[in-house]
């Protein structure tokens, strides 16, 4: 019995941490030309630049003014990632007995907290190296 909860225990805590992401150390790769870019309806998107890009390393997502949006990948070395504006209420509801009617009322966004603490003036993107979830804080340029 002894033997068994021990090797639960062992199982338990080496898949735990195989799965934790953690801030990287190593420059497995760089981030060049961080930039925001608004549009008028209160959205924007992020790019940036990484050259030579590890076959495997998979770019997931950014993490930015407390919303997160997937990283796709433009055109050769240029990534992006679009947030829309963020909507905590919609001041144009439809209330109606009408439950169909409702439903065509958008959700409101609720804000999405980072894994990593950032300051303002950075994102935090999530990697995958091989299987394992990775992070690197970026700034963006303070000029």
């Amino acid at each position: 019995m002894h033997i068994k909860l021990g090797i639960f225990i062992l199982i338990a805590l080496a898949t735990g941490s195989c799965g934790s992401g953690k801030i990287s150390e190593n420059e497995e790769f760089v981030v060049e030309n961080l930039k925001r870019i608004d549009f008028e309806d209160k959205s924007f998107e992020v790019t940036f630049k990484v050259d030579a890009l590890n076959p495997a390393i998979t770019l997931n997502y950014l993490y930015f003014e407390n919303q997160k949006a997937r990283v796709t990948h433009s055109s050769p070395g240029i990534y992006s990632a679009q947030f829309a504006a963020l909507k905590l209420n919609s001041e144009d509801r439809i209330l109606s007995l009408d439950m169909s009617q409702e439903s065509k009322n958008t959700l409101p966004s609720l804000p999405v907290k980072a894994p990593v603490e950032i300051k303002k003036s950075q994102a935090l993107l999530s990697y995958l190296l091989g299987a394992v979830d990775k992070y690197k804080v970026l700034n963006f340029d303070t000029n």
